[in-house]
């Protein structure tokens, strides 16, 4: 019965309540409801309902999972007793048992916006990409892309999205090419191969760079935000470097790191720095282990993308909320910049800390044997995939 016919019946519900009710169903569900009236399809697509089934279901996950017949494996937060496994591969692993090909690696190359970009590698070592919305089984396979005899290698490098008022509009594939490596000319440019969805082709596009013909060392993960792909480059001048695919730019921006930060010298195996996305904003955290009370000092540097000026958002002593070196930063909230999540190695769970209120929320804990998390929490660099679960269609 719809909210329309119940007004008829002299029933009216609180929106709220339907919101609350809404939320709690499956994903195809919500998506079908949009047709069942006007009234439920302006609310199911409303700014307030997407973000609190956003805030309620988004997950970190592997930055570079391979797999061959088991679902993507997220690091679960598990937080609030509720845990959703995202089956991020088994609708395409699906496709090729039914065609009885068979897949010799399969892992995700990125997230944004609540879509997905795998990659298969079939056994005869052909490429194939796919671009998926989990939450709706949505999955499409892309073109095949040309052979570039010229280039030494390729980096699938990432996905960027175009959005206006929160609807999805169109996304573009990006693989990055190093030069022959024989060569003794720098061309002081990188070259991208770019699949457009609006078109539904690969495009080459060479951008200008100045000064920095070697690639970043984490060219192969970096985070997607507005358009755009930023690379956090230590091997050299420790920068971030950005580029808009969505403009008609040519050329690439160089970023110093924070002032503060850039002087910090990373000594220890256990300092680390996490780039990542919050409230809309490029953020960099900034993990150092202060020997002397046993704990970590986080600074949190947010990226203004209209000045492009560094802002410290916070910066604190774990000690202050009694948290030790056995609790590890590892992200922080892609909703709230001021509640950071810690590994903790002793009782092999997550904490939630809230710097505004100094309150913690302590997740389930693991038994057994030693956990994934245990390793990637000391990674000096950690690109942790956010995905956040969207209702849009991938434009087509």
């Amino acid at each position: 019965m719809s909210k329309t016919d119940l007004k008829k019946k002299g029933v009216e519900l609180p929106e709220e309540l339907v919101i609350k009710i809404i939320t709690r169903l499956p994903p195809k569900s919500i998506f079908r409801f949009k047709l069942v009236c006007r009234d439920w399809k302006l609310l199911m697509e409303s700014s307030f309902f997407i973000d609190i089934y956003s805030k309620s279901n988004w997950s970190i996950l592997h930055g570079s999972y391979r797999c061959t017949t088991s679902f993507l494996e997220e690091v679960e937060l598990n937080l609030h007793g509720k845990t959703r496994n995202w089956s991020f591969t088994s609708d395409v692993i699906r496709k090729y048992t039914q065609n009885n090909v068979k897949i010799k690696e399969i892992w995700v190359v990125a997230c944004a916006d609540g879509l997905v970009l795998l990659c298969v590698l079939e056994e005869d070592m052909t490429k194939r990409y796919y671009i998926g919305n989990p939450m709706l089984s949505q999955w499409i396979q892309l073109s095949s892309p040309p052979y570039l005899a010229q280039y030494h290698s390729f980096v699938d490098s990432g996905l960027v999205i175009r959005k206006h008022n929160s609807a999805i509009l169109g996304y573009k594939v990006i693989r990055i090419y190093s030069e022959d490596m024989t060569s003794i000319i720098r061309t002081w440019s990188w070259t991208f191969q770019i699949y457009s969805s609006d078109t539904g082709e690969w495009s080459v596009q060479h951008v200008s760079c100045p000064g920095l013909y070697e690639l970043p060392y984490s060219k192969c993960n970096p985070v997607s935000l507005n358009g755009k792909l930023h690379w956090f480059d230590d091997m050299y001048s420790r920068r971030i470097i950005v580029h808009d695919f969505f403009s008609y730019d040519d050329k690439i921006r160089e970023l110093p790191l924070p002032v503060l930060m850039k002087s910090t010298q990373h000594e220890s195996s256990h300092n680390k720095i996490i780039c990542t996305t919050s409230q809309g904003c490029f953020v960099l955290i900034e993990a150092e282990l202060i020997e002397e009370v046993k704990s970590y000092n986080v600074r949190v540097w947010r990226l203004e993308s209209d000045s492009w000026n560094w802002e410290k958002a916070w910066e604190i002593n774990m000690a202050c909320v009694e948290l030790g070196v056995k609790c590890v930063p590892m992200a922080i909230n892609y909703f709230d910049m001021d509640i950071i999540y810690l590994w903790d190695l002793d009782h092999k769970c997550y904490i939630a800390c809230n710097l505004r209120t100094h309150t913690k929320t302590y997740g389930t804990r693991r038994h057994g044997a030693p956990c994934k998390e245990d390793s990637l929490c000391l990674d000096s660099y950690w690109y942790g995939l956010q995905f956040v679960p969207s209702l849009q269609v991938i434009p087509t």
